[in-house]
């Protein structure tokens, strides 16, 4: 008699404090889970924030943690001079999807210039772009830079009308021709890249207003 007594009370006190958290917290907006792709947004800094991830602000290293520490680190120069700090993630799978990530990096003269003695090899491309590559001390000094942008190439093929029900319907498309399409999400800070013939890509940055 007394067991059942205890367990009596046991319960009642569960649901009175269970009643209390709930009354606690039901007006609490439950922030969302960034960990798919179609969950990136604009703060109110209007920075693009995607997989937990702020375009401008977090660096290289946060997103080791996310994609893992397999890297190849490249700068790409055109016959412009305009120059690509990139950090590419050839596997990684984020919220259950396996993908491609590219990392576009910031950086400075003095971040340049360190750089520029920590060289491993220099490649003239077929488009004659040149690709640099470095060694570990010049790899290991790119860990604190910020990223500037992120390219998430899926791995499976997305059809249009699987973009449109997880991205929704774009703010503008743009027609580069009969097989490339650019579909413009700017409250989400991305474009992506629709291809007949290859991979959709998905381009996160901060968009200049």
């Amino acid at each position: 008699m007394k067991e059942s007594r205890v367990v009596i009370i046991i319960l009642l006190l569960s649901f009175v404090i269970y009643g209390g958290f709930y009354l606690s917290t039901r007006d609490i907006e439950i922030p969302e889970n960034q960990a798919m792709p179609w969950q990136s947004y604009v703060n109110d800094q209007g920075e693009t924030v995607v997989f937990d991830l702020t375009m401008g602000k977090s660096a290289l290293s946060d997103a080791m943690r996310l994609f893992g520490s397999e890297v190849e680190a490249s700068l790409f120069e055109d016959k412009d001079k305009q120059q690509n700090l990139e950090v590419f993630f050839a596997s990684t799978k984020v919220g259950g999807i396996s993908a491609k990530v590219i990392l576009n990096l910031n950086f400075n003269n003095y971040q340049f210039d360190y750089l520029s003695d920590n060289i491993k090899e220099i490649e003239v491309m077929p488009t004659g772009n040149k690709k640099t590559s470095f060694n570990k001390a010049g790899e290991s000094s790119m860990f604190a830079l910020t990223i500037k942008s992120l390219t998430f190439i899926p791995k499976a093929d997305l059809s249009a009308d699987t973009l449109t029900s997880l991205f929704k319907k774009p703010a503008r498309i743009d027609l580069v021709d009969s097989r490339i399409e650019y579909w413009h999400y700017p409250d989400k800070g991305l474009r992506i890249i629709v291809d007949k013939e290859n991979k959709e890509i998905l381009e996160f940055y901060n968009v200049e207003l």
